[in-house]
């Protein structure tokens, strides 16, 4: 009886190897690719709602980790066994233990991950809290989104942006670029928005407007590299300002239409 029970145990567990599915996922396998390409606004929102949905099946297809289950299922397992072994019900162990023998393929195989992109992810809340402020209108806000492509040459989003335009701009404004980046807190990483004001040169009017730009809570830094010239604008950080919370970002937006305003008039003729 024990070699029987040995012989069938053995057989079961030869029935996995067809059952070890490859875990299913959505993830792409990117090419290493950085485009950074215009989008419209339709575009940007699908992404956030193909975020959102993503997190949604993720955490409905969510399973323990293995070790976990059987961390767990452990104990129980052997008070069972126990229990029958003491009572000489031999019939009901060699049950019980082809049971669990059958269960594991449905437990720890063919299991459904979904593939959420996580600088996106963790980046879109802050942008979305800044578009909160509609911007005036002679201001355009525009999407840029950072693709890679997968095997199949399809678009694979990584990082995302946002331009101001002015729509009748100054002939060495290119815009106030809004990006973020991801800071270390006391908690863990933490999303920081700012924006950076861009112009063809730094000796044109828009660019000496906008370095003399000044808010109360943000500090005001112009640079250049020789084509372009920089002038950043971002939260004050002396008091803990590594991470822009929502009313962060939505202040960062009125410091925007302030600024944009301020270039607008300066370059009048």
């Amino acid at each position: 009886a024990p070699r029987a029970a040995i012989l069938g145990i053995a057989i079961v567990v030869a029935g996995w190897f067809p059952l070890m599915l490859r875990v299913a996922t959505n993830k792409p396998e990117d090419q290493g690719l950085e485009e950074w390409r215009p989008v419209s606004m339709a575009e940007f929102d699908r992404l956030d709602d193909g975020i959102k949905k993503s997190k949604t099946i993720k955490r409905k297809t969510g399973n323990l980790k293995t070790g976990v289950l059987i961390g767990l299922a452990s104990p129980f397992i052997l008070f069972v066994l126990v229990a029958f072994a003491a009572m000489g019900r031999r019939d009901v162990i060699f049950v019980f233990g082809n049971t669990i023998a059958l269960l594991v393929p449905a437990l720890f195989f063919g299991r459904v991950r979904a593939f959420v992109p996580q600088d996106i992810a963790f980046k879109m809340p802050s942008f979305r809290s800044f578009l909160t402020v509609a911007p005036p209108a002679e201001v355009v806000v525009v999407p840029y989104i950072r693709f890679d492509k997968d095997k199949a040459g399809l678009d694979v989003p990584e990082d995302l942006r946002l331009m101001l335009e002015l729509k009748r701009k100054p002939a060495d404004l290119v815009g106030i670029q809004v990006q973020a980046s991801v800071n270390k807190g006391p908690n863990g990483p933490v999303p920081y928005l700012y924006a950076v004001v861009l112009t063809k040169g730094a000796s044109g009017p828009a660019y000496s407007a906008a370095r003399g730009f000044k808010r109360k809570g943000f500090e005001v830094e112009p640079g250049s590299d020789g084509d372009y010239g920089t002038v950043v604008i971002r939260q004050e950080t002396e008091s803990g300002g590594y991470h822009t919370t929502p009313d962060d970002c939505r202040e960062l937006m009125e410091s925007c239409k302030a600024c944009l305003s301020i270039i607008s008039r300066a370059s009048r003729p």
